[in-house]
């Protein structure tokens, strides 16, 4: 029953259609970016984009015949290890979990098991090639505006990823600008064909090379990623996911390859800026691009101007004939022709000194467009002690340059990332059993993020806490009432919160409640002590004056009571 059900749906014609005009839709979109890409990738870094129709003619070749300096390169390399060391370094935290419920989010005990999860991610990330695809995203933003990966589920390492260059994907946008749609293009052989789809399910053209051991021949397939409209949360049923995947021949054939789906978004395609609407985004490439092609023209004319120099152009006469001007050469000529002279064509009137000039001012305005001086600015810091709250008082506007993209980060790549990876755990049993006050609470795990950059953003509103308790403490020497206006301990975790402070250092508040309770019960039993000491004094006089009155005879009382009266 469930393999006839299958078989259905791979033959589906109508739905496969369907899907043919959507890719193809999806790449005339795509097709108007294209021009630009080309120049992004000849004018930048020539290793990243794939605009071939066969992509695999392309490797191994040269591609930088455009670069006569380098420099664009470079600079768009240290924003992509910018951007890497400062978002996502593997060598630092730079995300903790939490939940939508913020308030159940600050049990201690909730907060533990959040910490030991976030350490179990942190290992998985480790053990997989997600830092390397982030940086070929990072990378890739900052060439081209856009990025594109796959997250995928691995027996071995828990997850594996798939980055893409331009020109290897396309997507789509729904009505609200989000990415909901993934579509690839790819070339297989015969013999890959079948061992990943399955003979049954390939051409009739595909079958034929593979028994044929044909090797020279290879395939296009086409595949494509999208919301299921018809998602039923409440039916188990097969392909009932909320992402549908379709594999299928760009040739005439009338079925799919494959049908699957996935429980959360398997792509990340980011973008550094949208607008409106925008399927594809614009980043610092398109920013530094006019400034590179105009660097490359005047590296070209600086090396017009050297070699001019070196070797310019000769008006030599007739009776001389050829010359040749190899150091340490001769020419032979006739007696009574050297006269005539050889001398150069014209005279050289170019400066290469204001060429140079010119090239650093354009390497500078590249640098500046990649943010390089940022970058530098993080990395050489005063003192290798400096907090990231210090970096942001003292560079606090050149941080927000890099708002923007933080938060394209943070939305389209590190919190889909982490919430994947965070529920393929969670599947595959990797976490310890939830806390008590959890239950019944899956699926409300939110990302938050601490790395350098999110931190020193956060951390410019830390400093607004410390003037205003610095304020008050001065007040209070005047009017101790004014700390009345201030709740401490709100105002302690709100600052490690900006900071980053880890919860493991910080106690539960039923903790910390306990531990004052105790303080006033020993607070209280001291006073009581200090009051019977102060006393002591009174009490042992009464004591003394009992016992001698004890001693007084009945008829002395008397006597002693008048006197006292007296």
């Amino acid at each position: 029953m469930i393999a006839k059900a299958i078989q259905e749906a791979l033959a589906d014609s109508d739905a496969l259609r369907r899907k043919r005009r959507i890719i193809a839709q999806m790449y005339d979109e795509r097709a108007q970016q294209e021009s630009t890409w080309r120049k992004l990738s000849q004018y930048i870094n020539p290793a990243r984009g794939r605009f071939d129709v066969d992509n695999r003619t392309s490797e191994g070749k040269r591609r930088d015949y455009f670069l006569l300096d380098p420099y664009p390169m470079e600079a768009h390399g240290k924003c992509a290890a910018g951007l890497h060391s400062g978002l996502t370094s593997p060598s630092r935290p730079w995300f903790e979990l939490g939940l939508a419920d913020a308030e159940l989010s600050e049990y201690h005990s909730v907060r533990l098991w959040l910490d030991e999860c976030k350490e179990i991610l942190m290992d998985v990330y480790a053990k997989s090639n997600v830092y390397n695809t982030l940086l070929q995203t990072e990378a890739e933003l900052a060439q081209f505006g856009t990025a594109a990966a796959l997250l995928l589920e691995d027996s071995r390492t828990g997850i594996w990823c798939r980055p893409f260059t331009c020109g290897e994907y396309a997507g789509d946008v729904d009505a609200r600008g989000r990415v909901s749609r993934f579509a690839r293009k790819m070339r297989f052989k015969a013999w890959q064909m079948v061992e990943e789809f399955g003979e049954d399910v390939c051409s009739e053209a595909v079958k034929r090379a593979y028994n044929q051991n044909d090797d020279n021949s290879d395939f296009e397939v086409q595949m494509l990623i999208e919301r299921n409209p018809n998602y039923d949360p409440d039916v188990l049923d097969i392909g009932n996911f909320p992402w549908r995947s379709v594999y299928f021949e760009s040739t005439s054939q009338d079925k799919f390859l494959r049908i699957s789906g996935f429980r959360e978004c398997p792509f990340m395609m980011p973008r550094w800026t949208t607008i409106a609407n925008g399927i594809y985004g614009t980043g610092p490439g398109h920013n530094a691009l006019g400034n590179c092609m105009q660097l490359q023209k005047l590296e070209e004319v600086n090396m017009q101007l050297l070699e001019n120099r070196a070797n310019p152009p000769m008006i030599v006469p007739t009776s001389v004939g050829k010359v040749n001007r190899l150091p340490g050469k001769t020419t032979l000529v006739p007696d009574g022709t050297i006269s005539q002279g050889i001398r150069p064509l014209y005279e050289m009137t170019g400066s290469r000194e204001d060429v140079m000039q010119a090239i650093q001012f354009k390497q500078s305005q590249i640098g500046a467009a990649f943010f390089n001086d940022l970058f530098v600015m993080l990395s050489q810091q005063d003192s290798p002690e400096m907090t990231a709250r210090e970096v942001a008082e003292r560079h606090e506007e050149k941080l927000l340059m890099l708002s923007p993209v933080l938060e394209q980060m943070h939305n389209e790549v590190l919190s889909p990332l982490t919430k994947r990876t965070f529920e393929i755990c969670m599947r595959n049993g990797m976490f310890p059993p939830m806390p008590e006050e959890m239950q019944g609470q899956e699926g409300t795990i939110k990302a938050e993020f601490i790395s350098l950059l999110a931190q020193a953003q956060k951390a410019v509103a830390a400093p607004s806490i410390e003037r205003t308790l610095a304020l008050a403490g001065n007040l209070a020497g005047i009017s101790p009432e004014v700390m009345d206006n201030l709740d401490l301990d709100a105002t302690i975790r709100k600052h490690a919160s900006y900071m980053g402070t880890p919860e493991s250092i910080m106690r539960d508040e039923d903790d910390v409640a306990e531990m004052r309770k105790q303080r006033a019960a020993a607070q209280a039993q001291q006073q009581q002590l200090a009051n019977a000491e102060a006393m002591a004094p009174a009490l042992k006089d009464g004591v003394e004056a009992a016992r001698l009155m004890s001693e007084i005879r009945p008829e002395d009382r008397s006597i002693a009571a008048l006197m006292g009266g007296a």
